[in-house]
């Protein structure tokens, strides 16, 4: 019944402001014909009338006058919606959903030349460990890992998640790292974050596997929850553990850490951009996207997938 109703309800507010046929056809752009002909279907739709009818005045009905109240305060809520949905779309503020990991090793060390690249552009960064809901966390857009992505969200390809044995200089150096088996008697390091549904031990063994090590025990590796952490380990001395391409890649190019082996495990994962389709084409979500292309093109070209 209400949705039958729906097209003539905002008339009848029109005629209920103006107590008036007359005034709300000229409103309404509409004949007083019309508007007098829309509120009489609309009280045989709703089974009650709106207005008495007077000589030459109307009178809204007691139901009449709690449906107007009613229906202008739900058009004023709706109305106040629309400017916000279109105001949300127009914005240069993105609350952007980032792996906390991924945010402290690559996104926040480059936040300056975002700044530089588009001034006007604001970044509102949300750590996030799991899957994405766009709606119900009110998320602009996401950076994460393609093994966490289901749905139907626009996503680009950013970097490829290559993971291989990393640790500092000093730690190499100490320790005689000169090849895969020299890992069974040094301390690992793992990160358990993208595997907590598995083995946590799911990519040593894998890295392990792929490189014939054998004797090294990866249930006794010191074990964190964030990759982060393990990295941070490592760079302080305390093992050997597994980077992750977006991690440690500076790190590696500065010297702080050293890739020891050639061997790399290739999970086939990568990192993603990820936004709801409707607002891929928001200008604000195109130049963020349009920067961090940009960046993983710039300063890891060999990982950067498009």
């Amino acid at each position: 019944m209400i949705k039958s109703a729906l097209p003539y309800l905002h008339t009848f507010v029109v005629a209920a402001k103006w107590l008036s046929f007359t005034k709300a056809a000229e409103e309404l752009f509409l004949t007083q014909g019309a508007v007098s002909q829309q509120i009489r279907q609309l009280e045989e739709r709703l089974g009650f009338a709106l207005f008495i009818r007077h000589h030459r005045r109307l009178e809204l009905t007691t139901m009449g006058a709690r449906l107007a109240l009613h229906l202008r305060h739900a058009f004023a809520d709706l109305d106040s919606l629309i400017e916000e949905l279109r105001d949300e779309r127009d914005s240069n503020i993105i609350t952007l959903s980032v792996m906390p990991s991924f945010a402290t090793r690559w996104l926040i060390p480059r936040l300056g030349r975002l700044k530089e690249a588009f001034p006007a552009l604001q970044l509102r960064i949300q750590a996030n460990e799991g899957e994405v809901r766009f709606s119900r966390d009110r998320i602009d857009a996401a950076i994460i890992h393609s093994h966490l992505h289901s749905g139907s969200s626009f996503t680009h390809p950013l970097l490829r998640d290559h993971v291989f044995p990393v640790c500092s200089p000093a730690f190499a150096e100490q320790n005689q790292l000169q090849q895969p088996q020299d890992l069974a008697r040094v301390p690992l390091i793992n990160d358990d974050s993208e595997w907590r549904f598995f083995s946590p031990y799911a990519e040593w063994e894998a890295w392990l596997a792929l490189a014939k090590v054998k004797g090294a025990r990866p249930s006794r590796a010191m074990s964190f929850n964030r990759g982060d952490l393990a990295v941070q380990a490592a760079l302080s001395g305390q093992g050997v553990a597994l980077g992750r391409t977006p991690l440690v890649m500076e790190d590696i190019r500065e010297g702080r850490l050293l890739k020891p082996f050639s061997e790399v495990y290739d999970n086939g994962h990568s990192y993603l951009f990820s936004c709801p389709r409707e607002h891929k084409d928001r200008e604000a979500i195109q130049q963020l996207l349009k920067w961090l292309i940009h960046e993983c093109y710039e300063y890891s070209p060999e990982d950067a997938v498009f």
